[in-house]
């Protein structure tokens, strides 16, 4: 999976920047309110000055906006929230109740901006100030409790929004670091346990060497003894490296699947699997399917934002067939097969297996493998009975 890297952070981008432009078009929504019954209800001198005065307001609230989606408050922040609570307030005498809804992205600025829990005091002083500044344009009180509702509402509802796309990003550049750091520690394991079996082999070797080419003209005989056991040695480490890489590469399926289905879950996906049983295969064809399992689960946590995954096991012909679908495939073209779906496609073509990856609509992706297996018959009328 050498593209995955490039793959996540293309999946963490496109989720972002479509939080952030539900947060942005909201915002445009709310503020086009006021906007038209200005145009609508007020002389055009009056009119043009509103309008100036909310155009203000508008760049101000995305300013703030888009510090807060990236975690930030702007480096003048008290400044621009002191101008922004300016332009909420006096040109009411030109805009009338047409106004009345522009302080609610004043509130929404405060949540955004400031810390808790001074921001929400800031917001509760908002919403409360819309009641005088509702007298103040001689509304109804039935107006004014209707007014003094939209602004908590509508400032709590883009406080929201961007309360949500900061979280998609969080949760997005969480799976790529988990991800990366499973790699990182599997592959810190595996050359911790080549050190351990090579570390002394080699040393060894090396010092079999050096004194087989010391005393190689002037006692052959104990040349020849050194070079023997260096053979012997390299012999030994050679085996010693198939042990290790025949453990890395042996892995039980049903461990396999609880490992999995605990990732995704803890990851807020939810697991549907539908297996045969899985202690009763043959080995022969539980490791390729363990490590197709693994591949799969990778896959849906670095091309996807997931929310429900399905894992099928069933036996087909003389082999198995394993499926993994899972949705929350972000649209455009598919990602280029990364390392890992190649070596896999490629272990499976050393067993006569198949293997299928693609979209399959409605915004998922699926992973087929098929696995050869001579036993798998015998196995299943075993478990049958």
């Amino acid at each position: 999976m050498g593209s995955a890297p490039h793959a996540a952070s293309a999946t963490t981008g496109v989720a972002v920047r479509t939080a952030q432009t539900l947060v942005f078009l909201l915002s445009i929504a709310y503020l086009s309110i006021p906007a038209s019954r200005v145009i609508t209800t007020q002389p055009v001198p009056n009119a043009g000055l509103a309008l100036l005065a909310l155009t203000g307001v508008a760049l101000l609230q995305f300013r703030h906006t888009w510090h807060g989606l990236r975690g930030e408050p702007p480096v003048t922040w008290s400044w621009t929230l002191l101008l922004q609570a300016i332009l909420s307030y006096a040109p009411a005498p030109l805009a009338g109740d047409a106004w009345l809804g522009v302080p609610s992205f004043l509130a929404a600025s405060l949540l955004i901006t400031l810390r808790s829990p001074l921001s929400y005091v800031a917001y509760l002083a908002v919403v409360l100030a819309e009641i005088p500044f509702a007298l103040l344009v001689h509304e109804e009180p039935s107006d004014i409790a209707y007014a003094t509702l939209g602004v908590a509402l509508t400032g709590a509802v883009v406080f929201g929004f961007v309360k949500m796309a900061t979280l998609v990003w969080e949760v997005h550049r969480l799976r790529a670091t988990l991800a990366h750091r499973a790699v990182d520690v599997e592959r810190l394991r595996f050359a911790r346990d080549l050190h351990d079996v090579l570390g002394h082999q080699l040393c060894a070797i090396a010092l079999k060497g050096e004194l087989a080419a010391a005393v190689l003209h002037s006692r052959p005989e104990s040349a020849e003894r050194e070079i023997n056991e260096v053979v012997g040695l390299a012999r030994e480490a050679h085996r010693d490296i198939r042990e290790v890489v025949a453990g890395y590469r042996s892995v039980s399926l049903a461990g396999e699947m609880t490992g999995v289905t605990s990732v995704l879950t803890s990851a807020g996906i939810e697991c549907e699997v539908d297996t045969v049983p899985l202690d009763t295969l043959p080995s022969d064809a539980a490791t390729p399917l363990a490590f197709a399992l693994r591949e799969g689960a990778t896959n849906v946590l670095r091309h996807s934002i997931a929310r429900h995954c399905s894992i099928t096991l069933r036996p087909q012909d003389d082999g198995l067939v394993l499926r993994i679908v899972n949705d929350g495939v972000p649209p455009g073209p598919p990602h280029p097969a990364g390392n890992g779906l190649e070596g896999l496609r490629e272990r499976l073509l050393e067993l006569d297996g198949r293997l299928h990856a693609g979209p399959v609509g409605g915004g998922s992706f699926e992973l087929v493998v098929f696995v050869p297996s001579l036993a798998t018959k015998a196995a299943m009328v075993e478990a049958t009975r």
